[in-house]
C-alpha cells in the first residue's frame, strides 16, 4: 500500500486514496514515494533512498481515465466535434455528481476545488490587464472562447441527462472541470488518447528535471523513471515538458522564476501603405510563410514569431530565428526586383525564402536595425508593465503578492530577459559588420 506522509494537512483523503489504489490492485504503484504537503500543495517525497533509473511510479492502464470511460448514454448523445478535453471534463462532472458512490471518488476528491486553480482563465479583468501586451492575454481569451464553445456543444446533453449530471450544470462548473483536465491530462501517444493518470497529479514540475511520464506498451502501464538519486525525505519531481511561463500560467496556474524555456512572441506585419504589399503577401504565401487572417476574412499581413533566450551575444548558440529574419528582409524590400531575386534565390537553394543576408551590406543593416527597433520597443513596453505590477503591489512584500501578480511578474520578467538577449545578439551582429546566418 502507498505510504502517506502528511505535513500540516488532513490525512483522511490521502489515506482513502491510498486504500483505493490498493483495492484496485495497484499494490506496486509507488513503494518509493510518500504523499505530503508543501507550499506547492500536495507533494511527493522519497520514502527511502531512490537511485537514478529506478521506477518510482507505475499506474496500470486500467486505472487511467480516458474519454471512452464516459457512460455509454452520454457518448452516444455527444456531437462528434466534442474534443477529448471536454469529454474528460464531462467524466469529472459525472463522477462528482455520484459523490461517494462513484468508484473514482477517492481520486475525484483529490482534484482541485473551485478557487484552488490559478489558471489565467479564472483571472479577473484587472488581473489580465497585467499581461495585456503578452501572448498570454490572447491565449487566455482564446481558451475562454474554446471552453465557452465546448460548453455550448455539450449543453443539450447536460440538459437531457440530469440523472447523470444533476439538474443544472452551470458554465462555471464546466469551466472548472475543463481547467482541471488542462492541468492534469497527459497525451498518451502509444494509445493515441488523452488521459487522466491518478497519483501523477501529486508530482510537482521542475524545469531542470528530465524525468517524464511515459507509457510502457508491453506492460500496459504508465511509469516514471527517476532521472537522479534522491535521499529519503527529498521531494521527487518530474517535468511537465519544456514549457514557457505563458503555458504554465494558462494550463497549470503557476510560473517559475527565470524559466529557461521562457519565450516571447514578436509580431511583425506588412504596412497597408506599402505599395508592394500584394506582391510581398504573394511571395510569403508561395514560400510557406503564412500571415494571420482576421475573422472578417481580411489578411493582417503579419504573423507572430517566437523567440527564446539567446545564450551568447558572440554568435554562438541560437540567434534570431531564420523565419523572423526572412520576414524582416521581405518587409525591407523596396523594389519588385528585390522580391524577384528573393524568389529566384529560394528556388536555387532549399525553397526557403530570404534565408541568406541581403547582398547589400547596407540593406542587411537596415533589416537588423528594423528588428532591433522592434525588440527595443517591446522591451520598453514590458518594462512599463513590470513597473505597473510593482506599483499595484506597493507596500506589500513580494512573498505576499496575489498569485496573479506573481505569475504576471514572472511572465513579463522572462519576456524582458529573452528580448534583451536577442537585442544584444543583434547589436553584436551589426557592430561587427558580419551578419550571421546561423
Amino acid at each position: 500500500m502507498v505510504s502517506i506522509k502528511v505535513v500540516g494537512a488532513p490525512v483522511k483523503e490521502h489515506s482513502e486514496f491510498a486504500s483505493w489504489l490498493h483495492s484496485r490492485g495497484e499494490v506496486d504503484t509507488c513503494h518509493a514515494l510518500t504523499v505530503g504537503m508543501s507550499n506547492h500543495g500536495r507533494t511527493l517525497f522519497a520514502a527511502r533512498p531512490i537511485e537514478v533509473g529506478e521506477q518510482v511510479l507505475r499506474v496500470s492502464g486500467d486505472l487511467m481515465i480516458t474519454p471512452n470511460k464516459l457512460p455509454t448514454e452520454v457518448k452516444e448523445l455527444l456531437p462528434t466535434g466534442v474534443t477529448e478535453w471536454a469529454r474528460l471534463a464531462l467524466f469529472i462532472l459525472v463522477e462528482q455528481h455520484l459523490g461517494q458512490a462513484s468508484q473514482w471518488a477517492p481520486y475525484i476528491n483529490c482534484l482541485p476545488t473551485c478557487g484552488a486553480l490559478h489558471s489565467t482563465v479564472f483571472w479577473k479583468k484587472e488581473e489580465l490587464e497585467l499581461v495585456r501586451f503578452t501572448s498570454l492575454h490572447r491565449e487566455t481569451m482564446q481558451r475562454r472562447a474554446v471552453i465557452g464553445s465546448e460548453f455550448a456543444s455539450v449543453l443539450p446533453v447536460l440538459q437531457k441527462c440530469p440523472h447523470i449530471f444533476g439538474e443544472r450544470v452551470l458554465h462555471s462548473k464546466f469551466k472548472q472541470a475543463y481547467a482541471t483536465v488542462c492541468s492534469r491530462a497527459w497525451g498518451i501517444e502509444a494509445l493515441q488518447t488523452l488521459a487522466l493518470v491518478p497519483f501523477v497529479d501529486f508530482f510537482n514540475h521542475d524545469s531542470n528535471c528530465r524525468a517524464l511520464l511515459s507509457y510502457d506498451e508491453e506492460r500496459a502501464c504508465a511509469e516514471v523513471i527517476a532521472d537522479k538519486n534522491y535521499a529519503r525525505g527529498e521531494q521527487v519531481v518530474i517535468s511537465y515538458g519544456r514549457l514557457p511561463n505563458t503555458t504554465l500560467a494558462l494550463d497549470f496556474g503557476f510560473t517559475i522564476s527565470c524559466n529557461p524555456y521562457d519565450q516571447v512572441e514578436v509580431w511583425m506585419a506588412l504596412s497597408h501603405r506599402d505599395p508592394l504589399r500584394k506582391m510581398k503577401l504573394a511571395l510569403l504565401h508561395a514560400h510557406g510563410m503564412p500571415t494571420v487572417v482576421h475573422a472578417d476574412g481580411s489578411d493582417s499581413g503579419g504573423n507572430g514569431f517566437h523567440l527564446r533566450e539567446v545564450k551568447s551575444v558572440t554568435g554562438r548558440g541560437k540567434g534570431i530565428p531564420h523565419a523572423l529574419r526572412a520576414f524582416a528582409r521581405v518587409l525591407c524590400a523596396t523594389t519588385p526586383q528585390e522580391l524577384s531575386e528573393m524568389a529566384a534565390e529560394a528556388m536555387k537553394y532549399d525553397g526557403r525564402l530570404a534565408r541568406l543576408p541581403a547582398k547589400s551590406r547596407n540593406k542587411e543593416a537596415q533589416v537588423m536595425n528594423l528588428l532591433l527597433a522592434r525588440l527595443e520597443s517591446l522591451i520598453n513596453q514590458r518594462s512599463l508593465a513590470a513597473l505597473n505590477i510593482s506599483e499595484s503591489c506597493h507596500g506589500v512584500k513580494q512573498s505576499a503578492w496575489k498569485p496573479s501578480a506573481i505569475m504576471a511578474s514572472d511572465v513579463i520578467a522572462g519576456e524582458i530577459r529573452v528580448l534583451r538577449s536577442a537585442a544584444a545578439w543583434l547589436r553584436h551582429q551589426t557592430s561587427s559588420n558580419c551578419v550571421s546566418v546561423g
